[in-house]
């Protein structure tokens, strides 16, 4: 059968230009091999939840210690975390779950160039992406962490993901031909935090030794506490009073979040109230520091004149400027109880996360609201 012209009249007999009529409902082999890719991502999904639930369970349930109230947050959270599971978690044969389903697919009649898309998912790699300019499906973008620009392709045509300039995206990124898509979906942040989040993420990067193999290890604790960073909002701070939060987040090596989103109210109310005219930063990042210590975490395991020293600066120096934020924050005593307890709700309680919780259909509710702000 010869091939019909786009302008010529339609075969079926309509009257109408084949490209108006039946030739509309073509479908290039670009956008089939993109539909086949996407549905491999939802096989891939209901392959590892049901053929290695166990091993599913197992380890998710390692990085979740928390309940959100927010029962949306916390399908989301799971979801990522179960992702993350699939693609890099081991056995102790040494292979992950994309391994074996891998080896299932090459048994099957697989389009070759989608199986070399598929093939390619080894390369796969968690990252965060601060979105630089938007063009229908595609997205080019600035990895955080690679400091490479991404061309990210967006599968579903469908869904208008609403994505703004500056906004930082969170997901498993995957080679597609030459570009890279998000498995399955992207968890977006909300664009107001995102100077706090690529802060965050690239003082991450570098206490892993900007080590490809650590950072992945550790995307998981990363991704939980990228998400309490979007509920402080510090941009209102002036770049000075920011950077001694700067300079608190890479001196105090402390892992417990919680205590160190409770600084970061403390600093922005005491900003608030004194707008502190500030010449040296690192006296006020040190007083931060011992209250991080004395207070959120309940334990002085550092005197002040150590903490003098690690800063650089006097411990009479010090010792004024704690006394300072420690009479200022009784006046503020009643506010930050309030917004610290507005935190601690939003973020959950802690709790064990029991057998019942789990579900697998979890983990295929990656819910609409994933893709607002």
């Amino acid at each position: 059968m010869s091939k019909v012209a786009r302008n010529a009249l339609c075969p079926c007999g309509s009257g109408k230009k084949y490209k108006h009529c039946c030739g509309n409902n073509v479908i290039s082999i670009h956008k089939l091999v993109d539909q086949e890719v996407e549905q491999h991502m939802h096989d891939f999904i209901r392959y590892a939840a049901f053929e290695h639930e166990s091993f599913l369970y197992q380890h998710t349930k390692a990085y979740i210690n928390k309940k959100e109230r927010d029962e949306d947050t916390l399908i989301i959270f799971r979801f990522f975390i179960s992702t993350w599971v699939m693609f890099f978690k081991k056995d102790m044969r040494g292979m992950t779950i994309l391994d074996y389903y891998l080896s299932t697919i090459r048994k099957r009649d697989v389009r070759p160039s989608v199986l070399s898309i598929l093939t390619s998912w080894k390369e796969a790699f968690p990252s965060f992406v601060q979105i630089d300019h938007i063009d229908g499906s595609l997205a080019f973008g600035t990895d955080l962490i690679t400091g490479e620009t991404k061309q990210i392709k967006f599968l579903d045509q469908h869904v208008d993901y609403e994505l703004k300039i500056g906004q930082v995206i969170t997901c498993i990124f995957v080679p597609h031909g030459i570009y890279t898509t998000c498995f399955s979906t992207f968890f977006p942040m909300p664009t107001v935090a995102s100077n706090a989040v690529k802060h965050f993420v690239q003082t991450h990067w570098e206490q892993c030794n900007k080590d490809i193999h650590q950072w992945i290890e550790q995307y998981p604790y990363i991704f939980q506490q990228s998400l309490s960073i979007t509920l402080i909002d510090t941009d209102e701070l002036s770049p000075k009073h920011q950077e001694v939060l700067t300079i608190l987040e890479q001196k105090a090596t402390i892992d417990d979040m919680s205590a160190m989103d409770t600084v970061r109210i403390i600093w922005r109310q005491y900003c608030r109230a004194k707008n502190p005219n500030i010449r040296k930063p690192e006296v006020y990042a040190a007083a931060l520091h011992y209250i991080l210590l004395e207070t959120a975490l309940q334990e002085e395991w550092m005197s002040q004149k150590q903490l003098a020293e690690v800063y650089g600066i006097s411990a009479s120096t010090l010792s004024r400027r704690i006394d300072d934020l420690y009479t200022t924050l009784e006046d503020l005593d009643l506010i930050l109880e309030e917004e610290i307890d507005e935190l601690a709700e939003a973020l959950g309680v802690d709790e064990d996360w029991d057998d019942e919780d789990w579900d697998d259909e979890d983990i295929f509710e990656v819910c609409e609201d994933c893709d607002e702000e």
